[in-house]
């Protein structure tokens, strides 16, 4: 109270200071106007005297004269007087009424200052909360929007780039109570999911995909062996009619030439029956639906030391598989460990799979068949379930260790040079 006192006082002497200062304005107007005035007239007096001293009467009645003049410029400047006080007295009421409403106005302010300033600043701060949140959650959504496989741990940087800029921006306005909404674990979760999704989505497309691989594989084994018993029969039915040339010509042969016919003729019953075997042979083949190969490869320039790929494949040349897989995804061939054929492959492979899984490298997608072990753990857990077979510790790996070779002989020959 004391404060608004001392606030009033200063309004009210200073309203008085404004109007002391107006007066005396317009009263030093008044009195330099009134003077020039008197001047003009004193001087025209005394040179009408100077230049009219010989003619008194003439004089005289022209003093007169301007005497009756300047009566009239007498009268005209009280009213000029008058209308200049007039404008004097407007101009203090207006004055006045001014620093009234200004005092007014103050006051009131002075009252409903803490009221105002609490509104405004609480506006203020609720605009600013609603734009930074509105602005990291837009970003927010257009990083997740925009995830894929390839760009996913670029992404989950730069959303955690985004949260710091938002959290550093909450922080920087020491005025305002703002709330820091990034909810990061609500972010990570939704990243996640994202990026779960997406991987299930890819999953799927490779599962389909090796579905209809095992499809084309099928396919092409029935057409090979279909292909192949079709040559066989072909071929057995050529045998069978050169058998027949063969027992006609021993009937009507002599002597001399029947041993020859006779061992033409056992050569062509052995070919026969071999044709025959293989015949058989496609026939079973084609009624097995699970036969195939069993593979262990690895890829040491590629993958490193101890990591292995255990697959299987129904084609009739398993080889294929393996060349099919060094293609121009990895640098270097894959080297074969072991082939095992075997009438129910997919059934090794599972449980080759199973034994395995403490060693599996990829434990979420479970069709990335890549093993980190010992050949011999995994020799040992083919056995168990298949038997004894042939396999290989330490392949060639041509192409890595000539790779390593030319790469030390680059180095031989740059020293010197750079020596």
């Amino acid at each position: 109270m004391d404060a608004l006192y001392l606030l009033l006082i200063i309004f009210g002497v200073g309203a008085l200071c404004a109007w002391f200062i107006t007066y005396k304005i317009l009263k030093k107007r008044y009195d330099e106007k009134n003077a020039k005035l008197e001047a003009v007239f004193y001087n025209r007096i005394n040179e009408e005297v100077t230049e009219k001293e010989e003619a008194i009467d003439a004089a005289i009645k022209e003093k007169n004269e301007t005497i009756g003049k300047y009566k009239n410029r007498d009268i005209y400047r009280e009213a000029e007087h008058g209308k200049l006080l007039d404008e004097l007295h407007k101009s203090i009421a207006f004055h006045q009424n001014r620093s009234k409403a200004i005092f007014n106005k103050a006051v009131d302010f002075a009252f409903d200052f803490e009221k105002i300033f609490k509104d405004q600043h609480q506006n203020a701060q609720e605009e600013i909360q609603r734009v930074l949140d509105d602005t990291y959650r837009f970003k927010r959504k257009t990083l997740l929007n925009s995830i894929t496989l390839r760009n996913f741990e670029k992404k989950l940087e730069d959303i955690r780039k985004e949260t710091s800029i938002y959290q550093s921006l909450i922080a920087k306005y020491d005025y305002f109570e703002l709330k820091d909404n990034a909810d990061w674990d609500v972010v990570e979760k939704e990243f996640r999911d994202k990026v779960s999704a997406l991987q299930q989505l890819q999953d799927e497309r490779e599962a389909q995909n090796e579905v209809k691989r095992q499809m084309r594989e099928e396919r092409q084994r029935a057409e090979e062996l279909e292909k192949e018993q079709l040559e066989t029969e072909l071929k057995e039915q050529e045998l069978e009619a050169r058998r027949k040339a063969i027992d006609e010509a021993l009937l009507a042969a002599d002597e001399e030439h029947r041993l020859e016919l006779e061992e033409t003729r056992r050569k062509l019953e052995q070919e026969i029956e071999e044709v025959h075997k293989r015949y058989e042979r496609a026939k079973s083949l084609a009624q097995m639906t699970k036969q195939g190969h069993v593979y262990i490869i690895s890829n040491i320039g590629s993958f490193g030391e101890n990591v292995f790929k255990i697959g299987m494949t129904r084609r009739l040349e398993p080889f294929d598989r393996v060349s099919e897989l060094s293609g121009a995804s990895v640098p270097f061939e894959f080297d074969v460990h072991a082939m095992i054929s075997c009438d129910d492959a997919p059934a090794l492979e599972a449980k080759l799979h199973k034994m395995l899984s403490g060693e599996r490298i990829n434990k979420v997608n479970l069709r990335k068949e890549f093993f980190k072990a010992d050949i011999g753990k995994i020799i040992e857990c083919v056995e168990k379930n298949h038997g004894k077979v042939d396999y290989i510790v330490n392949p060639a790996a041509l192409q890595y260790y000539r790779s390593l070779e030319m790469s030390e002989e680059l180095i031989s020959i740059n020293e010197p040079s750079m020596a």
